[in-house]
């Protein structure tokens, strides 16, 4: 058996081993929240005026 052949059965073996017997974990929904990305403007220097409010409010306001 030639090396490249033998790496790529040891692989398929070990594949197969880690299928039946490795563990399956499903994502909770503290691991969510830790992945979200919370926004905060005053983290970043910038301090929303009125003016600033008045140009950017037609973006966030959404229709239902």
């Amino acid at each position: 058996m030639s090396p490249q052949k033998e790496k790529g059965f040891l692989g398929s073996v070990a594949g197969r081993i880690l299928l039946l017997f490795g563990k399956k974990l499903k994502p909770t929904a503290e691991d969510f929240q830790k992945l979200d990305f919370k926004t905060s403007t005053q983290k970043i220097g910038i301090r929303f005026t009125e003016k600033i409010r008045n140009v950017f409010r037609f973006r966030w306001i959404r229709k239902t």
